[in-house]
């Protein structure tokens, strides 16, 4: 990604038996900004793993990363992101974040956010989280009248809604 530019990525994933997606991105102009996300829709035994590399090579450049996976069934996700600042790469703002819902007791998903900072001025982040639906907004929709499986389907298109928002 060159000085001042913009570079906006979403990767969709909705099947496959195994599906591989590499995404690697070096910051080699001052200013830039990138935005990477993606969303896994997987059911059944279908795979998806997705490798990231943000290599922030030179200063004052924004990145953000972000990648949602829905599991069911024998489903797996597995997110491998890393994020690194060189050391002439000062003022670097940065965040990565995988975040999974598994809608089944078989379904996995495994996450290792990285981050190799360099440089002493920047402002750096990365988590990770999973879990199921929450039963008390799953309540909450059901006690108005929405039918249980509209609840969930609601609840899912929510949780993917923000990677999917980050479409321009």
């Amino acid at each position: 990604v060159g000085a001042r530019a913009r570079f906006n990525h979403f990767a969709f994933i909705v099947g496959g038996a195994i599906v591989r997606n590499q995404i690697f991105v070096q910051f080699a102009g001052e200013e830039s900004l990138a935005r990477i996300y993606g969303a896994s829709l997987l059911k059944g035994r279908q795979h998806a793993d997705t490798t990231l590399v943000a290599d922030h090579a030179l200063g004052q450049c924004q990145s953000r990363e972000l990648f949602k996976s829905v599991l069911d069934d024998e489903s797996r996700g597995v997110f491998q992101g890393k994020i690194i600042v060189r050391p002439h790469a000062q003022k670097t703002d940065a965040r990565m974040a995988a975040h999974a819902l598994l809608l089944s007791e078989g379904a996995e998903a495994d996450s290792k956010p990285e981050l190799e900072i360099f440089a002493d001025d920047v402002v750096c982040g990365h988590g990770a989280t999973a879990g199921a639906l929450d039963d008390d907004l799953l309540f909450y929709l059901r006690s108005r009248g929405i039918p249980q499986k509209e609840a969930e389907a609601l609840m899912i298109e929510a949780f993917v809604g923000e990677a999917v928002e980050g479409i321009e």
